[in-house]
């Protein structure tokens, strides 16, 4: 049997963490030398971190919010510390003879650049906390699935899994289909003949323009369950797990799931997730 530590590493960076090292970092250095070379790393990192996410989610958003965040760090800087970013320069050998005077850079001239963020912000953080919430039921749903795969004797195919047959109603299974939905555990799609409940580690279930892009376990409304999980999500496992248990097993959990919801028990679903 398979337990949590079989999920290979995923760095999921925590906004304040950084941010009270940054800010940390910044007070030592700056009573130390009177230089603020963290506040450049750490913009640099804010950018790299916004390109990172959009990479993986196939979402624009954290590239441009990520990236303005630090791009706003750089602007804070130069604005009020000008001559001071003009001597680190030239501690680093680069000879740079700027009159302080004309800086093209200003506090006023920031808060036009936090208060285009704080906008920006605000209209996009909904699509950035649903993307960041389903990565997370994602990666608990792999974690739950792989609880009772014993085997690593194969590897991913492509192909969809039938997974069974399962009794429900029409009006079931969009009331369950809602639930998960509201409580950002899946991401459905619904197609004439059934829903396929999406979701992945990586790619972000809202960039998808197929189902099959991601992984997903489609129910039919006569009852049938498919299952197919995507290589990239397949590949986040150290070993390389019996695929037909996994997806098997992935099926259970949501048979699971619709199971607590049909008996009135979805505080069940959150406990297993949480747990």
């Amino acid at each position: 049997m398979t337990n949590n530590s079989s999920m290979k590493l995923q760095i999921n960076w925590n906004f304040w963490i950084p941010a009270i090292m940054f800010f940390l970092l910044l007070i030592i250095e700056d009573q130390a030398f009177g230089t603020y070379y963290s506040s450049w790393l750490y913009g640099l990192v804010l950018i790299l971190v916004g390109i990172m996410y959009s990479v993986r989610y196939k979402l624009f958003q954290p590239a441009l919010i990520v990236c303005l965040i630090g791009l706003t760090v750089w602007h804070y800087f130069l604005a009020s510390h000008f001559e001071a970013n003009i001597y680190m320069l030239q501690l680093l050998g680069i000879d740079i003879s700027i009159n302080p005077e004309n800086n093209p850079f200003s506090l006023l001239t920031w808060a036009l650049n936090a208060v285009v963020l704080f906008i920006l912000m605000a209209v996009t953080s909904p699509v950035l906390d649903k993307a960041f919430r389903l990565e997370k039921s994602a990666r608990r749903l792999f974690k739950l699935a792989a609880r009772t795969v014993y085997s690593v004797t194969d590897g991913f195919t492509s192909r969809p899994y039938l997974a069974g047959f399962a009794e429900y109603s029409q009006e079931q299974l969009i009331g369950f289909t809602n639930f998960l939905a509201g409580k950002t555990i899946a991401f459905p799609i619904y197609k004439e003949n059934g829903i396929y409940l999406t979701f992945s580690m990586r790619r972000s279930p809202l960039s998808i323009n197929e189902p099959s892009e991601i992984s997903y376990v489609y129910f039919d409304y006569e009852g049938k369950i498919i299952v197919h999980l995507s290589e990239t999500d397949y590949r986040r496992y150290k070993a390389e797990l019996t695929f037909d248990q996994l997806c098997e097993s992935m099926s259970d959990v949501f048979k699971r799931f619709l199971n607590y919801y049909i008996n009135n028990q979805e505080n069940r679903i959150n406990l297993e997730l949480n747990n």
